[in-house]
């Protein structure tokens, strides 16, 4: 029996998460659906910063990410591909490298570390000091205030990250091509377009969306448990973390499988 309630423990607190998981979406979309007029100038304004902070905050770090990756993915791809006709092939690697792969989910890495960890850490503060509490006793939904614009600020700001990051990227990739073999823009951007499909663009729109709602409401999740003392936040920090990187990685895998397996 110590067994198997130790094979146990993991298993229910694992289904109690998903479970939650569950509860705090569906009740923001809930919520989200209630809103009347005149709440929607304040969840606008909400939204407002949250984007501001996940997306124009971040487009130096995205934009110089993006750029360096996109180069050094022509650079490794040349020097092995050397000899046979490496700038032919240029197309297929920036779409299956960066435009499928890399570029939504490196965005979302970021995003992870910069925002889900700002979430976490103010949503347990204002748990600690009563601030959740307080909006409930003056009658303000804490899903239509809290957690409704982080998750629409995430979502808006995440693509347009992913957007900023892949045309990063092909810059990047463009720079090497046009220094290693004179490679025309015409040229390098017919090449990437005769790869992209609309199942591609598809499939990054899916991941968008499914990063944004693993991003905000693992944060969400982590910082409302936040309880007796300040030294639980950067516990709830790195839970929030580690969870989410989980959470993309295994929606990235999953997408994939769904689309080009």
């Amino acid at each position: 029996m110590t067994f198997l309630a130790r094979l146990g423990a993991p298993v229910r607190g694992f289904l109690e998460f998903l479970g939650d998981q569950g509860h705090l979406v569906l009740s923001t979309l809930r919520h989200a659906l209630l809103l009347r007029l005149d709440q929607v100038a304040a969840v606008l304004g909400q939204t407002r910063l949250q984007i501001r902070f996940t997306g124009l905050d971040a487009f130096l770090l995205v934009g110089g990410t993006a750029l360096l990756l996109g180069a050094v993915t022509l650079i490794q791809a040349f020097s092995q591909l050397s000899g046979l006709g490496a700038e032919n092939y240029i197309g297929v690697l920036m779409v299956l490298i960066i435009l499928r792969e890399l570029g939504p989910l490196l965005t979302a890495v970021l995003v992870i570390g910069r925002s889900s960890t700002a979430i976490a850490a103010e949503l347990g503060t204002m748990q600690l000091n009563g601030e959740v509490d307080a909006l409930v006793l003056h009658g303000v939904n804490p899903y239509q205030y809290l957690l409704l614009p982080r998750w629409l600020g995430v979502l808006v700001a995440l693509f347009a990250l992913v957007v900023f990051f892949d045309a990063a990227a092909l810059g990047g990739g463009f720079l090497v091509a046009k220094l290693k073999y004179s490679v025309t823009f015409g040229f390098y951007m017919d090449s990437v377009r005769q790869t992209l499909s609309n199942r591609d663009f598809v499939a990054t729109l899916l991941k968008v969306v499914l990063f944004a709602g693993a991003i905000t409401f693992h944060a969400c999740h982590f910082g409302l448990r936040i309880r007796r003392s300040q030294t639980e936040i950067p516990q709830a920090v790195t839970k929030t973390v580690v969870s989410a990187l989980v959470a993309v990685f295994l929606i990235d895998g999953l997408v994939a499988a769904l689309f080009y397996f």
